[in-house]
């Protein structure tokens, strides 16, 4: 699974996608106490949260265009100083301005663990243990990360909101000298795979996707480095990515799904305060217990893409993430229908599930069907779009909530989110004819 590089790449990244995860976890904990410092509303704090995670993801396109040209590691260990740095200042801010511009700015810090993170380990590790590379990234980071919430929940409880960005944002700096004992990796050819693209002559037009029924190992990996960077413009990044019909389609679920989970964190400790009165320790707790079943979500999506990998039957994974999308959508609406704290804490925590579940299989499709001169656009433009659904409907989500309640926005989220899922789950007809393309090119 780990090949000639070893574990150091992998366990480099995930510590410092874990220290960059405590600043959001603090954040969707202590958004209460933010929210009144700052004399918001719901609306208020949900657009806050909202538009100073996804804005910046508009920046992810132009992150993923100089990933593909240039050095990752560095652009990583940047990414990570000024979000670190960001985080400070969310502590520090005295009015809220300076608030949203530090959520800005880190934003745009922390766009290289969902864009050059992936790309890097694609690149690091061989095809054939991929899916176990990205559920034990996921894993790990998710794992090692639950201690964020609670953490935050106990800080602004004993100290205060203010310092425990300024104490959580310290551990990102030790990771980033780490990094020094990295080398960037050679970009490589990705098998093209005997499964579904070739089982017969169908290029995308909704006809049936033959797959083996037996465990046909995916086809061996060379490890040869494909040489040049990518060297077109922006727009010959977009174009090149936009005629993978997979992801093209796939962005309009990723639209969708990101209004509830972007600011899911947020969405959560509101609803919680709102309906049920909770404070921040006992958030901080409810956010953890997420979090726990999060990781189950990324086990099982986890394990089903490794078996799907091993049997080369890729046109399925879309299906895997728009179910375990559908599960959080589902659990959304539970959690807003149901009358009692412990029934709503309960379906919470299966929330979790759906919100990470879907990882595993759609990081793995995206390394496999992006050519490896566009990966990292590939990540960037998907993301793109996830955030740009979560600038559109989180404000709606936030007005509704305003308007008539916590209960009617949850509902809402959730049939929007499933909607979503649908469309997401439709696309996986379109993987023949793309993996053929992506053949026929290599």
């Amino acid at each position: 699974m780990l090949g000639p590089a070893g574990a150091l790449p992998l366990a480099l990244l995930v510590g410092l996608a874990v220290t960059q995860g405590f600043d959001g976890a603090a954040f969707g904990v202590l958004a209460p106490e933010i929210r009144h410092a700052f004399g918001l509303d719901n609306a208020g704090i949900d657009a806050v949260t909202s538009l100073t995670a996804a804005v910046p993801v508009m920046c992810a396109i132009f992150l993923g265009y100089f990933g593909d040209r240039g050095n990752r590691l560095q652009l990583t260990a940047g990414g990570a100083v000024l979000w670190g740095v960001a985080a400070i200042f969310t502590g520090l801010a005295p009015v809220l301005g300076v608030l949203i511009a530090a959520r800005l700015v880190g934003g745009v810090g922390l766009l290289a663990s969902r864009t050059i993170y992936p790309s890097l380990l694609s690149d690091y590790y061989p095809p054939e243990g991929l899916a176990q590379i990205f559920t034990v990234y996921l894993i790990g980071a998710s794992g090692l990360g639950l201690v964020g919430s609670p953490l935050a929940g106990w800080l602004g409880s004993a100290v205060g909101w203010r310092p425990t960005f300024v104490v959580l944002a310290l551990p990102t700096f030790l990771c980033v000298g780490l990094l020094a004992f990295l080398r960037e990796p050679a970009r490589r050819t990705m098998p093209a795979g005997a499964g579904p693209a070739r089982a017969g002559p169908a290029e995308s037009g909704g006809a049936a996707v033959a797959e083996p029924s037996g465990a046909a190992a995916v086809p061996a990996f060379t490890g040869v480095p494909i040489g040049d960077h990518f060297e077109g413009s922006l727009w010959d990044g977009f174009r090149g990515v936009f005629a993978i019909r997979t992801l093209r389609r796939s962005w309009v679920a990723a639209f969708l799904f990101g209004g509830g989970t972007i600011p899911l964190a947020t969405l959560v400790s509101d609803f919680f305060h709102d309906v049920y009165h909770i404070g921040a320790t006992d958030r901080g707790e409810i956010a953890a217990l997420v979090g726990v079943c999060g990781l189950g979500g990324i086990l099982a999506g986890g394990a089903i893409t490794k078996r799907l990998m091993a049997q080369d039957r890729l046109a399925r994974l879309p299906l895997v993430s728009g179910l375990f999308v559908i599960e959080f959508g589902v659990f959304v609406f539970l959690m807003a229908v149901i009358p009692d704290v412990a029934g709503s804490i309960a379906a919470a925590c299966a929330v979790g599930v759906g919100a990470v579940g879907y990882l595993p299989g759609y990081t793995t499709f995206v390394a496999v069907i992006a050519p490896a001169d566009l990966r990292s656009q590939a990540y960037a433009w998907s993301l793109f779009f996830y955030a740009l659904g979560a600038i559109a409907i989180s404000a709606i989500i936030g007005a509704v909530a305003d308007a008539q309640g916590q209960r009617v926005a949850m509902a809402l989220l959730a049939g929007l989110v499933i909607v979503g899922a649908v469309i997401g789950i439709s696309s996986r007809k379109f993987v023949p004819g793309d993996l053929a393309r992506l053949e026929a090119a290599t």
